[in-house]
């Protein structure tokens, strides 16, 4: 400042004031950018962390910029589940889960995203689970391993019960460890558990999955007789007493007999309408003479989503022999606006080609209500082959999707075969 009050000293009096005041201004400006830096920017890898109680839930997160538009993946083992309602602003991110009435808020604080996770559950009542997610971190339980875990791997029959209730349910655990990394699903009757992932220490197993949909974290520690003692908990308050043994050979109930239809009740009719209001029905012109496939779900069942995955892909291979698919829907909100909504971007995440219908909201003895001809229904999703002449040939309760591996290949196998063999009838 000394040089230029010198050169101010050799102008005249008034260039000299203005030039001084020019030099402040500047100093000024230049102090109040270096106080409000730039936002630090959102996109990388991240660990997730749902607050549930019993414990943490981790998750993987990253977030990206892909063709000029704001992505992210939630990862569980070897899934990435892409997400692509994204929006960013400085260093707040708000993203609607892929196909799920969900949608998780964090915004950047002292490097962390701190934020919550809201699920939609029924009647339109929500839960939400507190979020907290560090960059750049790849462990996803412990951030130094187990130098000496047991061994989870293989085949495992468990036992789950409700201790508020006492009512008990069965499922099948398949596990696969790699050192202290253990990955595997569930089956249950109902369908599986999709992609889990954890780690072994000690005695000890930890998994856990959030996918945009359910959220699970799952801790069972193997006692020294071989049997498996834990609990599940999931981020909409779920708990779940649970027990288990090793058997290579466990099976689940055969799920072609878990719903029961009133074949006295003639062929399946409905009307429903379509995310635009538009009813279809099975009558219309389309289905006639058809071999038409119902899937009975909701936007809000992971299940459902793997099975919309499947009939997306497996109708086109057979469209042009008589083949036709219909979803009916059953969502958590009774206003149609609220559900048509949910719906589309359903539609959309899978670019379903097919019709897609609002047929009522999620609650007991809602399903044999739209369709009177169920005189047992029992799990979302269930599916229904109808042949040429609209009567029921088929029933399959619940969908093992790719997580589970083998049972998903036979599914598509002994699925294709009967459809197949219905397509070949005169």
């Amino acid at each position: 400042m000394a040089g230029l009050s010198a050169m101010a000293g050799c102008l005249p009096r008034t260039l000299a004031r203005g030039l001084l005041c020019l030099v402040a201004a500047a100093v000024l400006l230049a102090g109040c950018g270096r106080a409000k830096p730039e936002p630090e920017p959102i996109y990388g890898t991240w660990r997730g962390v749902l607050t549930v109680t019993g414990g943490d839930l981790p998750f993987g997160l990253e977030i990206a910029r892909e063709d000029g538009r704001d992505v992210a993946w939630l990862i569980n083992g070897p899934e990435r589940a892409r997400v692509t309602d994204v929006v960013i602003d400085g260093g707040h991110i708000s993203m609607g889960m892929p196909g799920y009435p969900h949608r998780l808020e964090a915004r950047l604080v002292d490097g962390e995203l701190r934020g919550e996770v809201t699920f939609l559950r029924p009647k339109g009542e929500t839960r939400s689970a507190h979020l907290v997610a560090g960059r750049g971190i790849s462990w996803r339980f412990f951030p130094v391993p187990s130098a000496s875990n047991a061994d989870f791997s293989g085949r495992w029959q468990l036992a789950f019960r409700d201790p508020a209730t006492g009512t008990e349910s069965t499922g099948i655990a398949e596990f696969t460890q790699q050192g202290h990394v253990v990955t595997g699903t569930v089956l249950r009757e109902s369908g599986d558990d999709r992609y889990i992932a954890g780690e072994a220490r000690g005695d000890t197993v930890f998994l856990s999955r959030f996918d945009g949909g359910h959220a699970y974290l799952y801790v069972a520690r193997l006692a020294p007789d071989g049997t498996l003692e834990g609990e599940l908990r999931s981020g909409t308050g779920t708990f779940r007493q649970l027990s288990g043994y090793r058997d290579a050979a466990a099976q689940l109930a055969d799920v072609s007999d878990l719903t029961v239809v009133d074949t006295a009740g003639g062929p399946l009719s409905f009307a429903f309408p379509d995310i635009n209001g538009n009813d279809v029905s099975l009558t219309d012109e389309r289905f006639r003479d058809k071999l038409v496939i119902i899937t009975i779900g909701g936007t809000w069942c992971p299940n459902c989503h793997d099975e919309a995955a499947f009939l997306r892909d497996f109708l086109p291979t057979r469209r042009e022999r008589g083949l036709e698919v219909v979803q009916l829907m059953f969502e958590y909100t009774d206003d149609f606006a609220s559900a048509s909504a949910s719906v589309r971007n359903f539609a959309d995440k899978f670019n379903i080609g097919y019709p897609v219908l609002i047929a009522g909201s999620y609650g007991p003895g809602a399903v044999q209500s739209a369709l009177p001809q169920l005189k047992k229904f029992f799990a979302y999703p269930t599916l229904l082959v109808l042949d040429r002449a609209g009567r029921i040939r088929y029933t399959h309760t619940g969908f093992s999707g790719p997580a589970t591996g083998v049972h998903y290949d036979e599914f598509v196998s002994e699925f294709s075969a009967l459809i197949d063999q219905l397509l070949a009838e005169a």
